[in-house]
């Protein structure tokens, strides 16, 4: 599902580079209908939305915000750009019912790009140019985790949405795999035996696990439970490539309730993202200081940029919209990775010059 989203991001980046000229009106409505405020007659992220339907009018002529209901998408009149954008504004909502738990409109006079995310964002709405920060931060920060539970014959896999806080933790999917595979005998006459069971188990598990962490680009943490010694025996099998990707083997029961199971991942998720953003931004200083593979400082960056050099970013959340919006729509464009930071690791990068990059050459 992340990949897809960074896909149709990277559509509306493209678009709104060859329309620089329009005017966008970029939402995030916080739609979760678990969200008490969004459980009465009128949610509340259509209030939000009037609100913010009358703040950008407020600042319009008014003669502007009257033509909506009458004009036509077809009139490229410039001083039609606002009703047509309302107008299309008006037509998504006729019809729209919420899937996700937030939903993100890039809405201009020529065009409509919705999202659904399945994470929830603090509404919030502007207006003018593409505003796309807090869409790519939703991203980051809620990069998606499996849980892989092992137990006497089967292993439990969950994915799951973890965010910074108890608020922020969805639990995607729950499955089982392997269910029945490994039947174990009583006795010590068949110790032999189950010793072999338990190894063609692990092998089995193991190769399940690394095709399936190989074609599925949208995890990418990963933390093993349930029986230890089961788990950690698949641990010692997999492929280095996803192995790498292992940030825990817990105590966690095999059979625990999904959102305990977040509970229990949401400290030692909380740590590996925040040791690997330390690593990166390290070895990417280091690396611009040795005029290697990286960047530093919106100069630096925004040169490697226009080069096509660039294969991530990484800044402090939020970031001033000003100067960032227009460098994450070009990063979007160019595929490239971005990566916000929190903590130590983004006071560093702003003693840097506030960006860094991680580049696919060195540029002198």
């Amino acid at each position: 599902m992340i990949q897809q989203l960074i896909d149709d991001l990277r559509e509306f980046a493209e678009y709104a580079a060859t329309h620089a000229q329009e005017s966008y009106l970029s939402l995030y409505l916080m739609t979760d209908p678990s969200e008490a405020g969004n459980q009465s007659q009128t949610p509340a992220w259509r209030t939000f939305l009037r609100n913010a339907v009358a703040n950008v009018e407020a600042g319009l002529d008014p003669v502007q915000t009257k033509q909506w209901k009458n004009v036509r998408l077809s009139d490229e009149s410039p001083e039609k750009g606002w009703a047509r954008t309302r107008k299309r504004l008006d037509k998504y909502l006729t019809s729209y019912r919420p899937e996700g738990k937030t939903l993100v409109l890039f809405i201009s006079p020529g065009s409509e790009f919705s999202f659904e995310l399945p994470v929830r964002i603090d509404s919030a709405s502007y207006y003018g140019k593409p505003h796309i920060q807090e869409f790519l931060w939703a991203l980051d920060e809620y990069e998606q985790h499996s849980v892989l539970l092992f137990s006497a014959d089967e292993v439990r896999v969950l994915r799951l949405a973890l965010g910074r806080s108890a608020a922020d933790r969805t639990v995607v999917s729950d499955q089982a795999w392997l269910r029945g595979l490994r039947k174990t005998g009583e006795g010590e006459q068949n110790q032999q035996r189950q010793d072999d069971i338990t190894r063609r188990f692990v092998k089995r598990a193991a190769n399940e696990v690394d095709k399936f962490f190989m074609k599925t680009p949208d995890v990418g943490r990963v933390v093993l439970g349930g029986n230890m010694e089961l788990a950690n025996a698949v641990l010692g099998s997999l492929h280095p490539s996803v192995k790498e990707m292992v940030i825990g083997v817990l105590p966690i029961p095999a059979d625990l309730p999904p959102h305990e199971v977040a509970e229990r991942v949401a400290e030692t998720a909380e740590q590996g993202e925040r040791e690997h953003e330390a690593a990166l931004v390290a070895d990417v200083i280091r690396s611009a200081g040795a005029r290697g593979r990286g960047a530093t400082g919106y100069t630096a960056v925004g040169h490697a940029l226009d080069r096509g050099a660039v294969r991530l970013l990484a800044l402090p959340y939020p970031a001033e919209s000003d100067v960032i919006e227009p460098i994450l729509l070009q990063a979007v464009r160019a595929g490239t990775t971005v990566e916000f930071l929190h903590g130590e690791a983004a006071e560093r990068v702003n003693e840097a010059g506030g960006i860094v990059a991680q580049l696919y050459y060195s540029i002198n």
